[in-house]
C-alpha cells in the first residue's frame, strides 16, 4: 500500500524537509501537495481509508467529505474530530502520536471486512448528519431559540 500525504505547510519548511527526510526517497509514500477539483475526488474515490492528523480547529470538511465519499475514516482524538465521525469511524490519541496510530492503521490494514463495514457506516453518517437540509434545519432551530429566549427576557 501506498501512504499519500495530500497538503502542505506554508511556513513549515523544516518540518516538511524532515518528513522527506524519514521516508528517504520510500516509493510508497507519496507528498502530493494540495490537491483540488478532479485530482480531489479521485484520491477520495481510491483511498482505503482517510487519517485526519489535525489537532487543532474545528470540524474539518476534509474529514467529512472523506466521510461522504465512503472512506473509512481515522481522526485524530480531539473533541471536533470524534463529533464529526460519531460512531462511523476510528480514532488515535495524538498526544501519544504514531505509536496510537500505528496499532489502528495496521489492524485495519489486516482486516478488510471491518474497513468495509466503516466505509458504509462514515458514508451513512455523513449522508445523514451533514447535509444541507440537516445543516440549515438545526441552524433555524438555534435562531428560532435564540429568538424565543430573547422575547422571553424582562428588564
Amino acid at each position: 500500500m501506498k501512504c499519500v500525504i495530500v497538503g502542505d505547510a506554508a511556513y513549515a519548511e523544516e518540518y516538511k524537509a524532515q518528513l522527506h527526510a524519514l521516508t528517504e526517497n520510500d516509493p510508497r509514500i507519496i507528498f502530493t501537495g494540495y490537491v483540488f477539483g478532479k485530482g480531489y475526488q479521485e484520491l477520495n474515490s481510491n483511498a482505503y481509508l482517510f487519517v485526519e492528523t489535525s489537532g487543532v480547529g474545528g470540524t474539518h470538511p476534509a474529514l467529512i467529505e472523506a466521510m461522504a465519499f465512503g472512506n473509512c475514516v481515522i481522526a485524530h482524538n480531539i473533541a471536533e474530530n470524534l463529533e464529526t465521525i460519531g460512531q462511523a469511524g476510528f480514532s488515535y490519541n495524538g498526544e501519544k502520536g504514531v505509536d496510537s496510530l500505528q496499532s489502528i492503521l495496521n489492524c485495519l490494514i489486516e482486516n478488510p471486512d471491518k474497513v468495509k463495514k466503516y466505509r458504509f457506516l462514515a458514508r451513512k453518517h455523513a449522508n445523514e448528519t451533514y447535509t444541507w437540509e440537516s445543516v440549515t434545519d438545526k441552524y433555524e432551530r438555534l435562531f428560532f431559540e435564540a429568538l424565543h429566549q430573547r422575547s422571553t427576557i424582562s428588564c
